[in-house]
């Protein structure tokens, strides 16, 4: 296999990549993209069925095709994957399904992307696999040990398992916070959340995920934006230690800076949970025995299932970690959109930003990674996608 300069790689066929291939054949480029599994999305059909986004619809918008307003303010799951079943017929991409981009390699003034099924050469290189490319689950001790029944929140799927078991959520992410609230409202016997460090927790509005994007792609500097979210979280929870949650020590962007991946998360009814006793919070978790888990007050507790929502991540250092591109801890690439790296140009990233704001992220990003690949300010249309949004 062989590629031009004039068609850039993308790798995988998710959300990012797909809005950047639309970009690119906008700009009258010809994008070839590389996914490994047999369907594009593969990420978002895993998600359980009730998921639902947490940036507001009117920002979410891939480039050249809306969202409908069918979906509401807040889609779930499957009206985003209806979108983009829309959007690729639209688009109509050139995608190498069941193919591994499996290392990226600079040779001379190209890159090299070594597949199973041979080498691709190309000038522009896009690497869109996902921030949730590998659950993500802590060495705790004696976790091999427990006889309980333990899974990672990506095999989560619909909450009517757990009627009448003894559930510990651990992890106060987006996902726990769903998958918390679910299990409690589907007849779980009792739900607790471990919680190690307490994150900042927004209301889920319009108001928010405006702010995100304006702290992501504007000017704040990162001590103005940890003070104002730790100011948010009070102002909207206030004291919340009775409960066993403590007021939270950094704000978004120092602990994303901590911990590699995102600090902080949308309430979507853990705090009323919380208040009325459906979910009980207790502290980090410290590892296992056969019949137990261990707190880190010395406490432990004996729940029929632990749910691990522990996070995921990039997984790209088999790919990319020779480069010296990716950042640690976390394994994210230390640039995005349209930037790169001085010893590695035109070697690009859609879809890694953090705090996550995902989809607005990637309109904006993919926009201008067309602009730094042709080169220009503004597209000359190809035509082939005008009239057919």
């Amino acid at each position: 296999m062989s590629v031009t300069k004039e068609r850039p790689v993308i790798i995988g066929a998710g959300p990012g990549g797909l809005a950047v291939a639309w970009t690119l054949k906008e700009a009258g480029l010809d994008p070839l993209l590389l996914d490994r599994e047999q369907q594009a999305c593969s990420t978002w059909h895993s998600y359980y069925p009730s998921l639902r986004m947490n940036s507001w619809r009117r920002l979410s918008s891939l480039p050249g095709m809306r969202l409908s307003a069918e979906y509401g303010p807040w889609p779930m799951r499957n009206d985003f994957l209806t979108y983009m079943k829309k959007y690729i017929e639209v688009l109509s991409p050139d995608i190498l399904f069941g193919t591994d981009a499996r290392r990226v390699d600079r040779d001379g003034d190209r890159w090299v992307v070594r597949t199973a099924d041979g080498d691709l050469r190309t000038e522009h290189v896009v690497v869109a696999t996902g921030l949730h490319r590998k659950p993500f689950v802590p060495d705790w001790p004696g976790l091999d040990e427990f006889e309980g029944e333990f899974l990672h929140a990506r095999d989560y799927t619909v909450p009517e398992p757990f009627a009448g078991k003894d559930v510990l959520v651990v992890g106060c992410g987006p996902t726990g916070i769903d998958i918390a609230v679910a299990a409690a409202q589907a007849g779980a016997s009792r739900v607790r959340m471990s919680i190690r460090n307490m994150p900042v927790l927004f209301k889920l509005s319009p108001s928010t995920s405006l702010l995100c994007q304006a702290i992501k792609h504007g000017p704040l500097p990162h001590w103005l934006v940890n003070r104002a979210s730790l100011l948010m979280h009070r102002i909207q929870w206030g004291d919340l230690s009775r409960y066993g949650m403590p007021t939270p020590k950094e704000g978004t962007m120092a602990g994303t800076a901590r911990i590699g991946h995102s600090y902080g998360a949308i309430d979507r009814g853990l705090i009323a949970g919380v208040r009325d006793g459906s979910i009980e919070v207790v502290r980090g978790v410290t590892g296992f025995n056969r019949k137990a888990v261990l707190l880190d007050d010395g406490t432990s507790i004996k729940p029929d299932v632990v749910i691990a929502a522990t996070g995921q991540r990039p997984d790209m250092e088999g790919l990319l970690g020779h480069l010296r591109v990716l950042s640690q801890p976390g394994g994210r690439p230390l640039v995005h959109g349209a930037q790169t790296l001085p010893h590695a140009p035109h070697l690009y990233f859609q879809g890694y930003r953090l705090p996550p704001g995902q989809l607005p992220d990637m309109a904006v990003d993919a926009r201008a990674i067309a602009r730094a690949v042709t080169g220009t300010r503004r597209f000359a249309l190809a035509g082939a996608l005008r009239g057919r949004r």
